[in-house]
């Protein structure tokens, strides 16, 4: 495991790449550079052509894999040269971007339902999950989990955050948030909490992911400044969605079981509805992995009920 023991110095030098390392990823950055949406069938054609067993050859050796090794799998599989570069243009945008005005946050969006939020004195991630994601822990002040599944965090950056740059992560599955008792395998069945941490205010809730997982999400309303942020994670149904304002973007999972525009009109009233959790590559084609197909169908279902959607590709800047 690397230790991941840059801090925030050697994260504006660049990160911990070798050299021979770093080529690679700026070649990959340059051929599969993010242009808009392009053509988004030929995008779903190479994440189509990949399984969740090819996936886990690539992901779980995380920055130990060897960069030979690395470039066959990506050129096997060009989609991956896309999660890649997405990554190095977040990490590099996060790096080099300076924001002065608290109500104006700058926020990227990384694979599956991953955000990365940066204010002018605070830096932080949401359900960050990238092979990469610990190159992240010694530039980011705090983490927040919405919940114990590993297409939401890897151990890596979990690891990396509480146990060597030991910064808070919050969540509701492990003691860092403060609730001892365990249950149904690991996860917490935590209150209602708010925390501070510098410019930014989080409150917690719970919400179901499904019929039997009750309670096993915890959604974040983060206000930052003027502007809120909300993102309910795998929640199924909007009927344990509470904001105490109106987000300004509201991240959430379209095809859990919730009916997204029902929850805009009846709960959460964002300025911005975000699709996310669309391309899960872990799952199989067919069974938990939705497509862009499916994110326009909702994009254009929740336009018609008069609401500002969109569906962001990865290692897009939201605001």
């Amino acid at each position: 495991m690397n230790d991941c023991t840059m801090n925030r110095r050697d994260f504006v030098k660049g990160g911990i790449a070798t050299a021979s390392t770093m080529a690679v990823r700026q070649a990959w950055a340059q051929k599969h550079a993010p242009t808009g949406d392009g053509d988004l069938d030929a995008r779903q054609g190479e994440i189509d052509a990949i399984t969740p067993e090819d996936f886990k050859e690539y992901w779980t050796p995380g920055l130990q894999i060897a960069p030979d090794r690395l470039s066959a799998i990506v050129a096997r599989f060009p989609v991956l040269g896309r999660l890649e570069a997405a990554f190095e243009k977040v990490f590099r945008e996060v790096r080099d971007t300076t924001v002065t005005d608290i109500d104006r946050p700058a926020i990227w969006y990384m694979y599956n339902m991953g955000l990365v939020v940066k204010t002018p004195n605070t830096l932080f991630s949401i359900d960050l999950h990238h092979r990469r994601a610990e190159e992240f822990a010694p530039a980011l002040d705090f983490a927040l989990i919405t919940h114990n599944h590993n297409d939401h965090y890897t151990e890596r950056f979990k690891f990396a955050m509480d146990r060597v740059q030991h910064k808070p992560v919050v969540n509701n599955f492990f003691d860092n948030y403060g609730v001892k008792d365990r249950k149904l395998g690991g996860y917490t069945r935590a209150r209602q909490k708010t925390f501070q941490y510098g410019d930014v205010k989080i409150i917690t809730g719970l919400c179901d992911h499904n019929s039997y997982l009750i309670d096993y999400t915890t959604p974040f309303e983060v206000q930052i400044g003027r502007f809120t942020l909300f993102h309910s994670g795998d929640c199924c149904s909007h009927a344990k969605l509470h904001v105490g304002r109106s987000p300004d973007m509201w991240v959430f999972h379209p095809r859990c079981g919730m009916d997204v525009v029902k929850g805009c009109k009846e709960a959460i009233r964002p300025k911005l509805a975000v699709i996310a959790h669309l391309q899960e590559m872990g799952h199989a084609k067919g069974r938990y992995r939705w497509t862009y197909r499916d994110g326009l169908d909702e994009k254009a279902r929740l336009e018609a009920a008069g609401f500002t959607a969109r569906m962001p590709l990865w290692g897009e800047r939201l605001a």
